[in-house]
């Protein structure tokens, strides 16, 4: 069919989407953006960037019509959590490093899109949503977590197995948002399965503990060692940080720990080799901490300038010689959330990071009880991938500080009993 006729015929529908996206904007365009954030690049829809993939296009919509709300419908009362302007002050000193960046062209590209993810993360904290809101977004993110993994799944079995990266490492993801980032996307879904789990009976329960197990599954394909350690914390944190049905928690995850040790024993289709590979195999995450601790004598005070760190690597390299010219060559990312702030932003940068961390985490521990389980494992689990990732830039990790923050304002405005019959994430 000529690529013409298919914009004429699905130009209305187009339309009608965005008028319903403009009209309502949190119930309509932010599950939508929920929905697709799990594929990264996976979804190209063949324009520049920035709109070169749907989640980028689904989320310019979104912050617009979140923005054009703001302006037009002059609210008053809106709810300004601290770490709000923690999270400003950080996007502002992001811009202001590049009057001293080591690379301006870098700075620059890095700076517009960190800004677009924090400004729009902004504007859902102010704008806020309704209980039933809430639920679309975390069934659209369900959903989501639940499509990418059963992508995965078609190509292991049906499609002549994961694809490869650069390196020659099959994993999932690869072809999506890159398997460690995949991993750490998958947790934010993975934590909301668990909580409905705990708060259902019966069908409704087994289909979310089947839900949790296939969002399991696709953290273990994706290969990534920093993501199942996370996975880990997450099932624990949920289970610490739930009042109701904690035995079938407990029970899951004895499961979760026999299903993991079945794969990295039996290793079907070669799925769990990487789990159990050796050092000497590693993405060289030490070379590139030994090169930033070097690096830090020269950049850590002011930064080096936003989205730098990879030219202060190939900059710092050759000043340490015990590190390994890797794979991929002299330009890496830092691959540790404090490291990449501390770089490139120097040491009040860091500070901002920790203290906004630090915030949101005093936010999801004062959500009430009964529903306070997915919003701090989804974030304690975060963070510990953000031990082994720079994933400052990638919209899963705003989505989870998103989530924090309305959970806390659903759960604190519009109920008015700690533990009413009909739960929030049931």
């Amino acid at each position: 069919m000529p690529t013409e006729v298919v914009v004429v015929v699905l130009a209305p529908f187009v339309l009608a989407f965005l008028i319903a996206c403009f009209r309502e904007p949190t119930r309509i365009a932010l599950p939508a953006y929920a929905a697709s954030i799990q594929f990264g690049s996976g979804l190209s829809i063949g324009l520049p960037a920035p709109l070169g993939s749907l989640s980028s296009l689904l989320g310019i919509v979104l912050g617009t019509a979140l923005l054009v709300q703001l302006v037009t419908l002059r609210r008053s009362g809106y709810r300004i959590s601290a770490e709000i302007p923690v999270w400003l002050a950080f996007l502002a000193l992001t811009g202001v490093t590049v009057f001293w960046s080591v690379s301006p062209h870098l700075t620059v590209p890095s700076f517009l899109n960190f800004a677009s993810l924090v400004l729009m993360s902004v504007l859902l904290m102010l704008t806020g949503v309704n209980r039933a809101e809430l639920r679309l977004t975390e069934s659209a993110l369900l959903i989501g977590g639940l499509l990418a993994v059963s992508y995965g799944l078609a190509q292991l079995l049906f499609l002549g197995g994961l694809p490869s990266s650069d390196e020659g490492s099959p994993r999932f993801g690869n072809e999506l948002l890159g398997p460690n980032n995949q991993a750490a996307a998958l947790l934010l879904p993975f934590a909301i399965a668990m909580g409905r789990m705990a708060l259902t009976e019966g069908r409704r329960r087994a289909a979310y503990t089947l839900a949790a197990t296939v969002l399991l599954t696709g953290v273990v394909l994706t290969g990534s060692r920093g993501g199942l350690l996370a996975a880990i914390v997450t099932v624990i944190a949920v289970i610490a940080f739930t009042r109701r049905g904690r035995r079938a928690l407990v029970a899951y995850a004895l499961s979760g720990v026999m299903l993991l040790g079945g794969v990295v024993a039996l290793q079907p289709a070669g799925v769990g080799e990487r789990l159990i590979q050796s050092e000497q195999t590693s993405s060289g995450r030490a070379e590139i901490w030994e090169v930033a601790l070097s690096a830090c004598k020269s950049y850590c005070l002011i930064g080096s300038g936003w989205g730098t760190f990879p030219r202060v690597y190939a900059l710092e390299r050759a000043s340490v010689p015990e590190a390994r010219v890797l794979k991929r060559g002299t330009s890496y990312e830092p691959h540790n959330i404090w490291i990449l702030a501390g770089i490139e932003t120097g040491l009040l940068g860091l500070l901002l990071v920790s203290l906004g961390f630090a915030l949101s985490l005093r936010t999801a521990l004062r959500v009430p009880a009964w529903v306070r389980g997915p919003p701090v494992a989804a974030l304690l689990g975060t963070v510990v991938c953000g031990i082994f990732l720079s994933n400052l830039e990638y919209k899963f990790f705003w989505m989870v500080l998103v989530y924090v923050s309305l959970s806390h304002q659903v759960a604190t405005s519009e109920l008015t009993t700690d533990d009413p019959a009909v739960p929030v994430h049931a």
